[in-house]
């Protein structure tokens, strides 16, 4: 019961990863978890069960908006920056990119210097790029996107401050997060996407080849990983990178959800080439193991409870 008797503030918190870690630290006895979102990308749904708990404050606002979110960054002892500009949209809108990583990012800064605040910044791995090799924490970064640019800023100012102002902040960067409640509909989240359309006997659709690689993490484990590094000491002033072992290309992604999923044979359709697209964006994450953190559900598990909540979320 780690957050027993403790107020804590998760922006983004009706995201797909927000709403999870909300549900975490109130099963870990939090007295007062505020869920600060603009709904942009977030989605009521996700918090739908928590709207009668008495211990959730819901609050529609804009981390941009420094009057709005620098009052409940003060009253909170925890503070979990999930809010951010979604890596597609940055192409669509850099502008408003640029003004929630970075400027969001520095009004809950701003809010907690001086005082006791514990902060748990979420960043991304599109701050590196590509690599042959696994890349560590200090990794040269080569961010190819806009988004991968605002949120290597964002970070870059949390352990900053950090170093030289005392403030309680650590760093995350979450790799290929999957799980229920991430969104099928748009253009992130490539399993529930993939599950989707298999599910509704409609094809894959890959883009830029299907040779990336990615770090599928089921979104418990990337919980795990941000509490564990929210309540160590040590943690302040670090950046770790969060994910799990497996090495899937989108290629066999597609393959795999086909073969298990889908009544007959799909073709999967292949689409133009993405800007941006890092295809080994692989980390080295002998850091956070080090703190304690070990993958907890397999990719195989976590990739059949994923499809039973977008089946069932299809269904609704």
């Amino acid at each position: 019961m780690f957050f027993k008797n403790k107020i804590v503030l998760v922006t983004g918190g009706a995201g797909f990863i927000g709403s999870h870690l909300v549900d975490r630290i109130l099963e870990q006895g939090a007295e007062k978890v505020t869920i600060f979102d603009n709904f942009s990308s977030g989605s009521m749904k996700n918090i739908e069960h928590l709207r009668s708990n008495e211990k959730v404050s819901i609050i529609k606002g804009d981390i941009k908006d420094f009057d709005s979110i620098s009052p409940l960054v003060k009253e909170s002892e925890y503070v979990f920056n999930e809010a951010a500009s979604k890596l597609v949209f940055s192409i669509k809108n850099p502008r408003q990119d640029l003004e929630t990583n970075i400027i969001g990012a520095f009004n809950i800064i701003q809010s907690a210097l001086g005082s006791d605040t514990r902060i748990v910044h979420a960043s991304t791995g599109s701050v590196f790029g590509s690599s042959d090799t696994p890349m560590k924490e200090d990794h040269a970064t080569n961010p190819t996107t806009p988004y991968g640019i605002s949120k290597l800023a964002g970070e870059k100012y949390f352990i900053y401050y950090a170093r030289e102002f005392g403030l309680k902040a650590s760093v995350i960067r979450y790799f290929h997060v999957f799980g229920p409640r991430q969104d099928y509909s748009g253009e992130a989240g490539v399993i529930n996407i993939f599950l989707a359309r298999v599910l509704q006997g409609m094809p894959p659709v890959i883009y830029s080849g299907g040779k990336q690689i990615r770090c599928f993490t089921y979104i418990s484990d990337d919980v795990d990983a941000t509490l564990l590094v929210a309540k160590s000491k040590n943690a302040i002033g670090q950046d770790y990178n969060i994910a799990s072992k497996t090495r899937v290309s989108i290629n066999e992604l597609a393959d795999v959800i086909i073969r298990k999923y889908s009544k007959k044979y799909i073709k999967p359709i292949y689409g133009n080439t993405r800007k941006g697209e890092n295809l080994r964006p692989i980390p080295d994450t002998s850091k956070i193991e080090r703190l304690g953190f070990r993958e907890r559900v397999s990719f195989e598990d976590g990739l059949e409870k994923t499809k039973k909540w977008v089946e069932e979320d299809l269904r609704k």
